[in-house]
């Protein structure tokens, strides 16, 4: 398992490493030739630092576009980071997302952070999550990256860079003309763009190289979002099995905190957790709330 989910992982990153390698190229093509070997061999050099292990925690903020934690957020997550701890899937480092991106909770990015997102933060200090079941969030998130290739993933995070900051303004406009009829449906057939950049490159008066270029994005759009979540699937999956004692522990919780009108046994109530670990995924594994 751990073999193919390296490939899959490689499978995910390849196609946006290599989108954001044509960005900025393409962004920087006013430099002349010289500029541009310089930028590669310090992207080159940045990444085997990363790759290394080095620079991580600077990387992460700017990569996860997330910052340190506040002392009341701090505060808010100690009692489900000590909770994690117990368990041995307390992270190195954690971080907070600048805004909420309606993503996971807690995802892992590097060798030993996990970015949380704000949600989980004002879930946990408005008590309208238990502390076991922050360390069920922040605990999936370390066990999937126990289970996933974290060794290269801040130097693919680097070459895909420049890609991820293209889909994030690509974003931001999506949102703000949501409002326009139609934009949805343009943004859904952006294949069409992919189409008609490679027949007008292949015009007499064309440009070859940018209609390939653009055609590439397109399809790097479709292929890199799916790669990403079937390495995903694959990660949870195994990262499920590791988190099952703080499963078991959140449905204790949630069981303490609204008793049954009838009395349990502990035999019974045991088994109720069992099952629960073992043929189900409850919904906070996924969503956090």
């Amino acid at each position: 398992m751990r073999t193919s989910t390296k490939l899959l992982r490689l499978c995910a990153v390849l196609p946006a490493s290599l989108a954001g390698s044509v960005v900025a190229i393409v962004g920087l093509g006013f430099l002349p030739g010289a500029g541009l070997v310089f930028g590669f061999v310090g992207t080159m050099s940045a990444a085997i630092v990363l790759a290394c292990g080095r620079g991580e925690a600077p990387a992460a903020r700017l990569f996860g576009f997330a910052r340190g934690l506040r002392p009341p957020e701090r505060a808010s997550l100690t009692p489900a980071l000590d909770l994690a701890a117990s368990l041995q899937l307390a992270p190195g480092r954690v971080l907070v997302r600048l805004t909420d991106t309606g993503g996971p909770p807690a995802v892992p990015v590097g060798r030993r952070t996990v970015i949380v997102e704000p949600c989980l933060v004002q879930g946990l200090y408005r008590r309208r999550l238990t502390a076991a079941e922050g360390a069920v969030v922040v605990g999936r998130a370390v066990a999937a990256q126990r289970v996933g290739p974290a060794r290269f993933d801040m130097a693919a995070r680097l070459w895909a860079f420049p890609w991820t900051l293209l889909l994030v303004a690509l974003r931001r406009i999506a949102r703000l003309f949501s409002w326009v009829p139609g934009a949805q449906l343009a943004w859904r057939a952006r294949m069409v763009l992919g189409v008609v950049a490679i027949y007008q490159g292949l015009q007499p008066d064309g440009d070859l190289a940018l209609g390939v270029a653009t055609a590439a994005l397109v399809a790097v759009s479709y292929v890199a979002p799916a790669a990403d979540r079937a390495w995903r699937a694959v990660v949870e999956r195994d990262a499920a099995r590791i988190v099952a004692p703080l499963v078991g522990l959140a449905q204790l919780h949630r069981e303490a905190a609204s008793p049954p009108s009838r009395p349990v046994s502990g035999e019974a109530r045991r088994a109720s957790v069992n099952t629960t670990v073992d043929h189900e995924t409850p919904a906070l594994l996924t969503s956090g709330r």
